[in-house]
């Protein structure tokens, strides 16, 4: 709490200085700010606010700023800054970040600033932009230390001091004469041997490293597995190409969650409050409520089928939203456990291991249907003396918790078995299955108990 405090009080000054258009004091503080603190800053000041902290912005943290921006804010930037400032800043950022910048930009503007890159930056730039957004070259770092597997610690320490600007100096990529990556250490391994001692002598062999066209969750993935600071990116001749570092790794983190509660919510994933209006807004979102309209519409139908038993016994119709609402949620809680944990690799895909997940949350769904049932059955015998009543209500309760909480798991591991994103198991598509089942089974168990 103490430390968002202290960011609130930051973003509070700077946006006090540009509005009171403190020059120098303006200077200091976005030079001793973050450009996460600088870019909350932009989007609560108005156009002409924000091309006046551009102005005083430093062009060493300027690109990075732009790139945390919400989209309004950065097209506001991109729009009201001169192209020489923009250039400027796009020279202090590191190739990856250059990638990701440009890819966002219109076409004229990224021609504009790929010609007046050096040749070796473009052709760096160029190679990023032509891997997949979501794959682990779109988000590598061209730029990593590596040495030959000859190379001493001393001279490896040496080579490190002369470039002092790499990104990432913590694991040191070890390879052979063919170019080929061979091993990795650590700048404590350097520090801690021999000076005499050459890296093949120190290093570990077993490098873990994936493909350019890794998708991004995977190398996510890995790094959290194995607490990576930094993956290594090879082609299939295991030559280096770059690493992903863990900035880029909880960049993907991020955007996966939020891509993945989009579509928890039948959200598409390219839907913004910054940048849509109302009627593009509604239609996104339209298609979605469609299904979940239909399925309603279908729904009525199905209970329209057991009319006579609702005829027979109108206290049933009571119970329909508690039965949807039970079976739904118990549903929903079992997608998303599951959908977690094919996330972060907690689910095997192997028939075994799929078996006990499902017989688990059976055995769930179960314990939590009948203490359910019980409640309810007590609920029914008290308010309307009818034993008949209570154990119907009661065992359509524990089957549909049942069945929902067994749907739940095994709906988001086929989808992802055929190569469907699972996160779509918890959207309205799979909750209106689910209460279309919960309503059959309740009026089928109470058509029969009651025997009409």
């Amino acid at each position: 709490m103490a430390e968002m405090n202290l960011v609130q009080t930051r973003v509070d000054a700077i946006r006090r200085l540009v509005r009171r258009k403190a020059t120098q004091p303006l200077t200091r503080a976005l030079t001793k700010s973050s450009a996460a603190d600088i870019a909350e800053a932009l989007a609560h000041l108005t156009r002409n606010e924000c091309l006046f902290l551009a102005k005083h912005l430093p062009d060493t943290i300027a690109g990075e700023t732009l790139l945390t921006c919400n989209e309004e804010t950065m097209r506001v930037l991109i729009d009201g800054v001169a192209f020489e400032r923009l250039t400027r800043w796009l020279d202090e950022m590191e190739p990856d970040d250059q990638a990701d910048l440009i890819e966002r930009l219109p076409d004229e503007l990224q021609r504009r600033l790929l010609e007046r890159m050096l040749p070796v930056d473009r052709q760096n730039v160029e190679e990023l932009m032509a891997y997949p957004q979501d794959s682990a070259g779109g988000i590598m770092s061209p730029v990593a230390f590596r040495l030959n597997d000859a190379t001493t610690c001393r001279e490896a320490i040496s080579a490190l001091q002369e470039q002092g600007d790499v990104e990432m100096v913590f694991y040191l990529y070890v390879e052979n004469d063919a170019g080929q990556l061979v091993g990795v250490t650590s700048l404590r391994q350097l520090l801690m041997n021999s000076p005499s001692t050459a890296l093949a002598e120190i290093m570990t062999s077993d490098v873990i490293a994936v493909s350019a066209e890794t998708d991004q969750e995977e190398v996510a993935r890995i790094a959290q597995r194995y607490s990576f600071l930094a993956i290594p990116v090879v082609d299939d001749t295991r030559k280096l190409l770059g690493i992903v570092t863990v900035d880029d790794v909880l960049d993907v983190v991020r955007e996966e969650a939020a891509e993945d509660m989009l579509k928890m919510a039948g959200v598409p994933e390219d839907s913004s409050n910054d940048t849509d209006g109302a009627l593009t807004a509604a239609r996104k979102r339209l298609t979605w409520l469609l299904v979940t309209l239909v399925g309603g519409v279908g729904l009525s139908e199905v209970i329209g089928l057991f009319e006579e038993t609702l005829s027979r016994e109108a206290v049933l119709a009571g119970f329909i939203p508690l039965v949807m609402g039970l079976g739904g949620n118990v549903g929903i809680q079992a997608a998303t456990l599951t959908v977690r944990g094919l996330a972060v690799g907690g689910v095997a895909y192997d028939r075994a291991s799929s078996a006990r997940l499902l017989f688990k949350e059976g055995q769930v769904g179960l314990v939590m249907g009948l203490a359910l049932a019980l409640l309810l059955a007590g609920y029914c015998l008290v308010r309307y003396p009818n034993w008949e009543l209570a154990a119907a209500v009661g065992l359509s309760i524990v089957l549909a918790v049942l069945t929902s909480a067994v749907l739940g798991t095994l709906i988001p591991m086929s989808l992802d078995k055929v190569g469907v994103d699972p996160a779509v198991a918890t959207g309205p598509f799979v909750t209106t299955s689910i209460d279309w089942i919960a309503i059959v089974v309740y009026f089928v168990v109470c058509t029969r108990l009651f025997g009409f």
